[in-house]
């Protein structure tokens, strides 16, 4: 009797453990860029994560995250402020975990029922940690390239909005350096010519006096 138990234990153990596995696997995201994201978010807000709430409804619950929200980039025609995140609770079922009173988080979701619902596979990072590119494409480059879609480094039918405006950047720089380079030769020129002048003006002085020491 108690070896049949041990063998029952024993087998609940190891179906627990698979299960456990395959929650822990369950979870698989693409990478995709962060103009993908943003135009494929309902919301895009920069916000300060200030307190979470478990709710108690699915097998793991919701997490609810109450936030300070800074700044809306996207979303304005679904609703002017956003005060609640929503999450599943297990990662194993994406979802996704901010740190309290610690940063200011870039957020992006989806908005069902008048609530805003992210995950590990929506782009949702500290402020402080995207790059300046990333930080001007959120801000308004990336809502321009919506009607492509980015692969890698390029965007088709269109370009990768960071790709454009740093493109955009070295032109100008080569531009302004062609500039500089031409007024300082355009300089060169003016001071050579002047150095000419002054030349043939004091060979012309000598010749004058010597022909009136001739004479």
């Amino acid at each position: 009797m108690q070896s049949l138990c041990h063998q029952l234990l024993s087998l609940l153990f190891v179906f627990s453990s698979l299960q456990i596995h395959q929650l822990t696997e369950a979870c698989s995201c693409a990478l995709s860029h962060p103009q993908d994201a943003y135009c494929n978010s309902d919301i895009v807000i920069r916000a300060k994560v200030v307190g979470k709430k478990l709710l108690k409804d699915g097998p793991f619950g919701t997490m609810r995250y109450t936030v300070k929200q800074m700044k809306m980039y996207k979303g304005f025609n679904k609703m002017q402020h956003v005060q609640h995140i929503y999450t599943d609770a297990s990662e194993s079922l994406c979802g996704v975990k901010f740190d309290i009173n610690k940063y200011q988080y870039l957020i992006t979701g989806r908005v069902f029922d008048g609530k805003v619902y992210t995950g590990l596979c929506n782009f949702n990072q500290p402020w402080e940690r995207l790059s300046l590119a990333q930080k001007k494409g959120i801000n308004h480059r990336y809502q321009l390239g919506c009607n492509c879609r980015v692969s890698g480094n390029n965007c088709a039918p269109g370009e990768n909005m960071d790709k454009m405006a740093m493109d955009k950047e070295a032109k100008a720089t080569q531009q302004q350096q062609s500039q500089d380079g031409g007024v300082g030769a355009r300089k060169r020129g003016r001071g050579r010519g002047r150095g000419k002048g002054r030349g043939r003006q004091n060979q012309n002085t000598l010749l004058t006096a010597k022909h009136t020491i001739l004479l």
